[in-house]
Parts: C-alpha cells; structure tokens; sequence
C-alpha cells in the first residue's frame, strides 16, 4: 500500500491577477496589424472594471477586502487519497483551518486565519491523515532542535518505501534503514540490532504501518 501524501498549492492573488494581464496581451499580440493606441485604450478600460477572480469558494472581485483571497491565506490540498467525512471531519477540527472547501474526491481548498501559521496547520494536517507520520514523542528524549529536524529530513526521504525503520539513540544519534524487498536480510539484521540497542540503551524507534 502506497504511503499517503498531500501536495500543497498557494492561491495567491498577485499571480491571479498577472494571469489576466498575460491573457490580455496574448491576445493582442495575436493581432500586430491593430493600431497600438487602441491597445493602450482597452488596457485603461480594462483597468476601471472589477476583476472577478473564480475560486473553490465561489466569485469574488480581485481586490475586494471581503475576498477570499483577502481573508485567508489560501491554499489548494491533493491528496493520493480518498477525501472521505472522516477526513473531512479531521480538515475542520483543525486549529488555524477558518476555511474548508472540498472540491473533488482527491483535492480540498483551504482558508487560513490570518494568525495562524500554515506550516504549523499543515504539519498538524500531515500528522493527523498521511501514513507517512510520525508521532516521534521526542520530547521524552529531550533531544535538541537539531536532531528532531534530522529525523523530519530522514523521514522525508524514506517514507516512499515501503519498510522504514528509525532508530533515535537517548544521545540523539539518529539511525535509520528502509527497502522495498519484504525479505531483505540486511534491512532486517539493522532492525534487529536498533531493537536490541533500544533495550539496553533505550532510545525510540519509528516505523511504517506495514
């Protein structure tokens, strides 16, 4: 079974709005023979009417305060997995999460409150609906900043395996090992001795829920 994962997309209306100038002018390089004048005229026109701007929460004007964009800190979620109630329920329940739009079966739009840090929310988002977490508790190890930070950059490069096992010694000295192969000898030797060092020296060891 494949790990589960989000992608993240930043709504962001300084890009929406270079969009319709870059529409704009595709079209009028389309037609060169056209007096320039005329161009220069339809882009001060242009300026004086109200940018819609479409999203997940509906129509909204460009620059309007009262806008989505303006409100929240915007972001699109898709996911390799099935967005059901339950991950619905989880999405709402979250701290920082003032927005929720479900737009489809593997992507949900999101709205920000504006003091709340999207790093935070997405890691308490990741935590609670990817497989690929890890509840590390290594607070317990009172470990420093350096190796939790470690053990984040490992898990993200191993996670996409599908055996991962890592082993944080009470030092902080973080040991890892991952295959893909159900019998692979040297992955299992490793396990073994992370278990046995675990029991004499204690320490944490995280895996995958295969």
């Amino acid at each position: 079974m494949r790990a589960k994962k989000i992608a993240w997309e930043k709504w962001d209306d300084d890009l929406v709005e270079e969009e319709l100038v870059d529409d704009f002018y595709e079209i009028n390089d389309e037609k060169e023979d056209e007096d320039v004048n005329l161009a220069i005229e339809a882009l001060e026109f242009m300026s004086r009417i109200p940018k819609l701007v479409s999203t997940p929460a509906g129509m909204a004007q460009l620059h309007d305060k009262m806008s989505v964009l303006n409100q929240f800190e915007c972001w699109m979620g898709h996911t390799n997995f099935d967005i059901t109630k339950n991950v619905q329920r989880t999405l709402e329940k979250t701290q920082g999460v003032e927005l929720l739009v479900v737009t489809s079966r593997y992507r949900f739009f999101l709205g920000i409150g504006k003091l709340f840090d999207f790093r935070s929310v997405r890691k308490a988002i990741e935590d609670d609906l990817c497989d690929s977490k890890i509840k590390y508790g290594l607070d317990n190890l009172e470990v420093d900043e350096y190796t939790q930070e470690t053990v984040e950059l490992i898990k993200e490069t191993i996670c996409m395996d599908k055996y991962w096992t890592i082993f944080v010694r009470p030092s902080g000295e973080v040991k890892y090992a991952s295959t893909n192969k159900e019998d692979d000898e040297r992955y299992l030797t490793k396990l073994i001795r992370y278990e046995k060092d675990k029991e004499v020296s204690g320490g944490l060891i995280f895996q995958n829920e295969n």
